[in-house]
């Protein structure tokens, strides 16, 4: 007997937002955190996952990310779209794909990634900085999927 939640074939949205935090700016990519998870239309397509959504069934999404960060110092800093293709840990390597990559100008930054994603995989979103931290003020991050 199967315990995974009925297909339908409605969209779903799901949306978080970023809490004001800091992450090391050390060149690599840190997962940001979430507060307020929601979802809304067809919520049987999303799942908890640490610090992002997993996906319950094969769908088209389409994310996408907004996040102020405090902009003293002039240094390339990125936000982006992480997806992990293998939360179990079956595929050792290349299972942590980053999609959507964009540099905050004037302390703001949008990113998105449009894509198909199969069952159980996850979506965060990551922040990037070489030698410098990076403060996040707020932002938010919603993915809306579509089952296939």
């Amino acid at each position: 007997m199967s315990t995974q939640p009925p297909l339908v074939s409605a969209t779903g949205i799901w949306y978080a937002y970023f809490p004001a935090q800091t992450q090391a700016g050390d060149n690599q990519s840190h997962v940001l955190n979430l507060s307020s998870p929601e979802s809304f239309g067809n919520v049987s397509l999303f799942a908890e996952a640490l610090s992002g959504v997993s996906l319950t069934h094969r769908a088209v999404v389409n994310v996408d990310c907004h996040a102020s960060c405090e902009h003293e110092v002039a240094i390339e800093r990125t936000l982006g779209v992480q997806i992990d293709k293998d939360p179990m840990g079956y595929i050792e390597a290349g299972a942590i794909l980053e999609r959507g990559q964009s540099i905050f100008v004037a302390g703001s930054g949008n990113a998105a990634y449009q894509g198909i994603l199969d069952e159980g995989q996850i979506i965060r979103t990551f922040v990037q900085a070489p030698g410098d931290q990076i403060a996040v003020k707020d932002g938010y991050i919603s993915v809306m999927a579509q089952p296939v």
